[in-house]
């Protein structure tokens, strides 16, 4: 059992489904590019647990056998499509701005690790105001991505964070493998991506139900 407060100084968080409530942006634009393919059938349900996943994997599970060879095209449609429409209806999830101003005062040093690209995550983090909490934005651009640790290595290295002070905090099960990967901690949100049975059958280190728990965790300053 670990003790109520982690020796935890750094903090690297996911994006989707952890500091954002983007998942109807994602699934209808994903959902749009199936159409676009002569897919249809598919609804947001059947997409919200692949959210967080690379889009190689995602079209490859939703587009039949025929057309994996189109998945390359897919992924550039939906960039396009998903971009200028990234912000329509994606927030915050609840006291997100809060606890990341509480936790800046603590003196937790933060970044975000993401399968966005970078341009995309830096323009949703500036969007919502909250891009001074971070230390570093991470994204995606033609690297290994999750649950490949490049993310958490990079930042790890940029920023000289040792592993056991820090921790990946994310809703996905890419989020949990590549914390473990990397030799952090993982620490998972049940509000996001997955069902809570099956974060446990990742055995995150951490599940927190809510992201202001968060800083049930780190001493006042």
């Amino acid at each position: 059992m670990m003790s109520q407060r982690a020796d935890i100084r750094h903090i690297i968080f996911d994006v989707d489904g952890t500091l954002i409530d983007s998942k109807r942006d994602i699934a209808d634009a994903q959902l749009w590019v199936l159409q676009q393919l002569g897919v249809d059938g598919f609804t947001r349900e059947d997409i919200y647990p692949h959210i967080g996943r690379p889009l190689t994997e995602t079209f490859k599970e939703f587009l039949p056998p025929e057309l994996h060879v189109r998945i390359s095209e897919a992924k550039r449609m939906y960039i396009a499509h998903y971009r200028p429409r990234a912000l329509d209806s994606t927030t915050l999830f609840p006291g997100v701005e809060e606890t990341l101003a509480a936790l800046h005062a603590r003196k937790i040093g933060m970044a975000v690790a993401t399968t966005k690209s970078s341009v995309t995550a830096n323009r949703v983090i500036e969007h919502f105001g909250i891009r001074h909490y971070f230390a570093q934005i991470q994204g995606t651009d033609d690297t290994p991505p999750k649950p490949n640790p490049y993310v958490i290595n990079r930042i790890l290295k940029q920023q000289s964070w040792p592993q056991e002070e820090t921790v990946m905090v994310g809703d996905s099960e890419v989020d949990i493998l590549c914390a473990k990967n990397a030799g952090v901690q993982a620490w998972a949100v049940t509000y996001g991506s997955l069902s809570r049975e099956r974060i446990a059958d990742l055995s995150p280190d951490r599940t927190l139900d809510t992201f202001p728990e968060l800083l049930g965790f780190f001493s006042s300053p």
